[in-house]
């Protein structure tokens, strides 16, 4: 990898750091998995390897190619699972398009592009219900089970 690359990896890294967290807990966290994959191509540590629980793909790999046959595992599965794991290998190019793709992100620029009038987000059905959802995840409003009856009942 040239010296390039790598410090287009480094800005990368910086940026995905200034990602704002997600509002709603997934399995896997964007933000997390683009730092794991990306820190190494800077040249980085990865931040909390030491607290991680779960092991990363170079480990998986590791793991893989230091048994014979982990879990009952047949060499042929073996090999099938061993080729099928990426081989990440990055140009300049393709880091700067990553660049490119994450600050359209973080300014919302398709938000703006392609803006959603008054109309879908308070139907006329219904005005208040994705603020009531908004309420719920955000953890401002909680609905009692009588409000929630309510809702199912009459439909608002």
């Amino acid at each position: 990898m040239t010296q390039t690359a790598k410090e287009s990896a480094k800005q990368l890294v910086r940026l995905l750091e200034k990602f704002p967290k997600e509002r709603v807990k997934h399995l896997v966290s964007f933000k997390e998995a683009q730092l794991d994959r990306f820190r190494p191509v800077a040249g980085l540590e990865t931040a909390g390897s030491s607290e991680q629980s779960k092991p990363s793909i170079a480990e998986i790999k590791d793991i893989i190619n230091r048994t014979s046959g982990p879990l009952g595992l047949k060499k042929d599965l073996l090999k099938k699972v061993q080729e099928a794991l990426p081989e990440e290998q990055f140009s300049e190019t393709q880091i700067q398009e990553q660049i490119k793709s994450l600050n359209a992100l973080m300014s919302d620029k398709y938000k703006n592009y392609y803006a959603v009038g008054d109309k879908l987000y308070k139907p006329a059905g219904n005005p208040v219900y994705y603020q009531r959802l908004n309420d719920e995840i955000e953890g401002k409003g909680k609905e009692t089970i009588f409000t929630a009856m309510r809702t199912v009942v009459f439909g608002k």
